[in-house]
């Protein structure tokens, strides 16, 4: 395993370790998120690859009324723009989430964070760089425990002397646990 891929490994065990001993220590919520969708590149990396079939999972654990820390993981499946390989995309973040709305129905939940985006070239090599990531949630209940939830996220890797976007829109399911 490489450097960067322990790094990775090494801060989403952290964040799930703080948000197992928050949920011991105050009682919160926490939910765990399913979701499908379309990974769309933009700026330089778009000439490179085309938007493709993305995949992702959220833990999420209430540390304090209406903020969330969450562990999210999203790959997309990219083929390329210019008759090259293939490209899989790993994204993984730890994020701070706030939810600006919530009734019975409906919550909004704004979040932010950093992580690591991995580059996987079918054939060829792999680069890891540090990344960070903005987005939203919507949860719109269809129970006391589950929801569908669509996620819009801007995913930014700080590659060498430039930058590549990658904006996983995902929906899915939310199961909440007490």
């Amino acid at each position: 395993m490489t450097g960067s891929r322990v790094l990775a490994v090494t801060g989403m065990l952290s964040v799930l370790a703080a948000s197992a001993a928050a949920a011991q220590t105050n009682g919160p919520q926490f939910f765990i998120e399913a979701r499908g969708g379309v990974n769309v590149p933009t700026f330089d990396v778009a000439d490179v690859v085309d938007a493709g079939v993305g995949v992702g999972g959220t833990f999420g654990v209430m540390v304090a009324p209406k903020v969330w820390l969450m562990a999210e993981a999203d790959v997309g499946f990219h083929g390329s723009a210019v008759n090259g390989p293939d490209t899989d995309v790993l994204h993984v973040m730890g994020k701070v989430g706030y939810t600006v709305f919530e009734n019975e129905q409906v919550s909004i939940l704004l979040n932010a964070g950093a992580g690591l985006m991995n580059f996987s070239v079918d054939g060829g090599g792999s680069t890891t760089d540090a990344a960070i990531g903005v987005g939203g949630k919507l949860a719109i209940s269809v129970s006391e425990q589950v929801a569908i939830v669509i996620s819009p996220q801007g995913d930014i890797a700080f590659t060498e002397g430039s930058t590549s976007w990658v904006w996983p829109f995902t929906a899915g399911f939310r199961v909440t646990f007490p």
